[in-house]
């Protein structure tokens, strides 16, 4: 089930509600800022559950999964305005169940209809070429789905709670607390599609007061905050952080048992001496492939602690003349069957090589990864692409400087809730060896010191 559905909060997490929902009476569950329906299915899984569920939320994706889990038709439309560009989807909109399918696809493609480039084109042209099988898919997975909700609520929470939750009904809750959570990864829809849109205010700090306040003066309620906050301290019930970078989840509830989740991260050394503060860059570089512990320990020590931490397809360190300069990760290709996904490249910090970074980029994208990467995964890439969330419209890592790299999207603001810009670069795979990138690379960058 979990697959039809972006994100999700973590399953620890989702064990204490669980756990929780066995205390609570035997009535109506009431879920708000439903989002992906997480809370509904971790409900609803309970064996024997019989308890009717309801949900809510405002957003156009949440809002087409919980009217149609309410049994409810969808009145999503194309807007006059695309009607044309996007007149190939319209046999996909002739059911609630297509139309659902559809929007949920349209979460990962829309962003690349109507932009200008070779990029974006290839990529719709990618889409509208496998959209029959994936529609079919989705469809399938939908119909298999066993949740159900009872009603759907689209509006502002304050409003669901003030005005539909019984005052003795139990409420659970994961309020996306930052601003432009949800707004970012779905203004696709909103940009292509007419729909009921509710209205209703983004939420400051005193809706955020207002919402807890709310949930506090019940009898039965589950609260996750990404935040701890003092005066719940009487009601805290659990801490979930599972990585060691990952954001930890504070869970305040009525009653209940205390749990605390904790990371445990693997770690092992990479045989390699780091290059030090005033060591000279060598001539020949290499790349060496890592196990897992090798490089949540490297990943630990240099890369930024606000990105947070991933599992890899591929990671390498980078060496030169047996010294340890840096490392990155690769993940599968996300959209584009030719192009894998930088996850991470970092270098050692306290070089005295200002840009050393570039290098490490251009020894991921060097001959030898690629051969690596098409090893690994038994086919051809031609390409790869990252993501850079910074302040500055352009990131100084990737923006210039390596051959072939471009900047293909730029979204404001960054999804991550920390910067201003979210940058989607890419580049060429395989153009150059990693002996031709070192040179390449003294030979722009190598006398930028510190």
């Amino acid at each position: 089930m979990s697959g039809v559905f972006h994100g999700s909060i973590p399953a620890d997490l989702r064990s204490i509600i669980y756990e929780h929902a066995e205390s609570w009476p035997d009535t109506d569950l009431y879920v708000g800022c439903s989002g992906n329906f997480t809370i509904e299915r971790t409900l609803h899984s309970r064996p024997g559950e019989r308890r009717a569920i309801h949900g809510n939320d405002v957003q156009a994706y949440s809002s087409a999964l919980g009217w149609w889990l309410a049994g409810r038709e969808l009145d999503y439309r194309l807007k006059d305005e695309h009607a044309e560009e996007l007149a190939w989807l319209e046999p996909y909109l002739a059911t609630s169940t297509d139309t659902l399918a559809t929007l949920m696809l349209g979460t990962r493609f829309l962003q690349y209809v109507g932009r200008q480039g070779v990029y974006y084109e290839r990529m719709v042209r990618a889409t509208v070429g496998q959209f029959p099988t994936m529609h079919a898919k989705t469809v399938a997975k939908l119909n298999a789905l066993t949740l159900r909700l009872a009603s759907y609520y689209c509006g502002d929470v304050r409003d669901y709670l003030r005005d539909v939750v019984p005052a003795e009904a139990p409420v659970a809750m994961f309020p996306p607390f930052f601003a432009g959570d949800y707004e970012a990864q779905f203004a696709g829809i909103d940009e292509f599609f007419d729909w009921p849109a509710p209205s209703y205010d983004l939420l400051d700090e005193d809706g955020k007061e207002e919402i807890i306040g709310a949930v506090l003066d019940r009898p039965h309620w589950i609260l996750g905050l990404h935040i701890a906050r003092d005066e719940l301290r009487r009601w805290l019930r659990g801490v979930v952080q599972t990585s060691n970078r990952g954001m930890p989840i504070y869970v305040y509830a009525s009653s209940g048992a205390r749990r605390v989740v904790a990371p445990a991260q693997q770690v092992a050394p990479i045989l390699l001496p780091k290059i030090g503060p005033g060591e000279d860059l060598g001539d020949r570089m290499a790349i060496h492939v890592l196990t897992g512990g090798q490089f949540s320990a490297v990943r630990s020590q240099f890369m930024s602690k606000t990105i947070l931490p991933g599992s890899p397809l591929l990671a390498c360190a980078v060496s030169v003349d047996r010294k340890l300069i840096g490392a990155f990760a690769y993940l599968p290709p996300k959209f584009d069957p030719s192009t894998a996904y930088l996850m991470s490249d970092f270098p050692v910090s306290w070089t005295r090589y200002r840009r050393l970074a570039k290098l490490i980029v251009m020894a991921a994208a060097s001959r030898e990864a690629q051969l690596l990467l098409q090893r690994s995964l038994s086919k051809r890439l031609t390409g790869w692409s990252t993501t850079a969330f910074t302040d500055r419209p352009n990131s100084a890592k990737y923006g210039r400087g390596i051959p072939g790299v471009k900047l293909q999207k730029r979204s404001e603001p960054a999804a991550d809730g920390i910067h201003r810009y979210q940058l989607q670069y890419g580049g060429p795979l395989g153009d150059w060896t990693l002996q031709e990138a070192l040179a390449e690379w003294k030979r722009r960058h190598g006398k930028d010191e510190r």
